[in-house]
């Protein structure tokens, strides 16, 4: 069964056409790429499917009891906190089960008949026993597994999520999204704030995870790594190709080859029927053969090749001619929250040096 179908979805701003009438399903294990020019509905395309946009025609349907999980480009205060604690309450109903737990212990102790104390009791077993359920399917060593793999040390487990860089916040959510295994995973732009190991240590995650995923990035080496269909989106609407980003981008350059033959082709066509039309209209023994032309030229639809993406071109305007000294680095050191990247950097560049 899908997890997810997107049913004729239409969507405009501003008088501007998002969507016209898109369809496409998703189904379990699905590695899904969106590609397109900035602007073309990656991002709104996955807003739609959690529903903070409403459509104006068609549907998202999402099967009932799976569970999607969002990473947007900027993320929200959606953590609070110390930094492990807060990824491990991320689960869903685990909050609400340590507020019934100490709801039930409140109650248990303020009982004083034997039949409510052993109904409290009853009430109190059962939470344990979801609890611990829970802790079964969503241990605390995979938190902490997930929070070292995305950067972070054991020191910042205590760390308040609030006192964390913009970055890091990008991390601390992503781990929580991770650790909290979701039927389907919408992924914008996930190694915006990752270093090396740690874009590497997400590719691995990724290619063991269980579920389906819908993934937007403009790096193209770990895109390709990660799908095995694409989604794109064009001038000529919304396409689906079965492959990683390679096969698409070599399906699209013979898809453009073809329609630009196909159309020369038409052009020839039109062309030599132009000119027998013109050639033979007024002549009674050919009238009816170029009233035939006529009516074929009226309803053959026009070959038209896809848009290519434009491509912008710029160059430098010659710079005077500089010192012998270009650049000049004494006792430099930089960190981020407080962790020292490097310090005591001393260099110095010549004119004419490539380093």
């Amino acid at each position: 069964m899908s997890l997810l179908t997107v049913v004729k979805a239409s969507l405009s701003f501003t008088g501007k056409q998002i969507f016209n009438e898109i369809g496409f399903q998703v189904e379990p294990r699905d590695r899904i790429g969106l590609v397109g020019p900035n602007g073309s509905g990656k991002t709104t395309l996955l807003r739609l499917i959690i529903g903070e946009i409403a459509l104006d025609s068609g549907e998202v349907r999402v099967t009932k009891g799976s569970r999607v999980g969002y990473l947007p480009q900027d993320v929200q205060e959606t953590l609070s906190g110390p930094l492990l604690q807060s990824v491990i309450e991320s689960v869903p109903g685990r909050v609400q089960l340590g507020n019934e737990l100490k709801r039930a212990e409140e109650f248990l102790g303020d009982v004083s008949y034997k039949q409510d104390q052993t109904r409290a009791a009853k009430k109190l077993a059962e939470i344990l026993q979801e609890i611990n359920q829970l802790d079964l399917e969503y241990p605390r060593h995979a938190a902490e597994r997930i929070l070292s793999g995305l950067g972070f040390v054991s020191s910042d487990f205590d760390r308040s999520v609030s006192s964390l860089s913009g970055g890091w916040k990008m991390r601390a959510a992503l781990a929580s999204l991770l650790y909290q295994r979701p039927d389907l995973l919408l992924l914008d732009e996930p190694t915006n704030h990752l270093d090396i190991p740690s874009v590497y240590w997400l590719e691995q995650f990724l290619q063991d995870f269980a579920g389906a995923m819908i993934l937007v990035s403009h790096d193209r080496e770990f895109l390709n790594r990660q799908i095995h269909r694409i989604i794109s989106f064009g001038p000529e609407g919304m396409r689906s190709y079965s492959g990683d980003y390679d096969f698409f981008v070599k399906a699209r350059e013979e898809e453009h080859k073809t329609l630009e033959a196909n159309s020369r082709k038409q052009e020839q066509k039109v062309k030599e029927a132009e000119k027998f039309i013109e050639r033979f209209r007024a002549k009674a023994s050919k009238a009816r053969q170029a009233q035939s032309k006529i009516k074929l030229l009226k309803k053959m639809e026009l070959v038209k090749g896809h848009s290519r993406e434009k491509t912008t071109h710029f160059s430098f305007p010659e710079v005077p001619r500089s010192g012998g000294v270009v650049v000049s680095i004494k006792g430099m050191a930089k960190g981020f929250d407080e962790k020292p990247l490097y310090k005591d950097i001393n260099l110095t560049v010549s004119r004419g040096e490539r380093i």
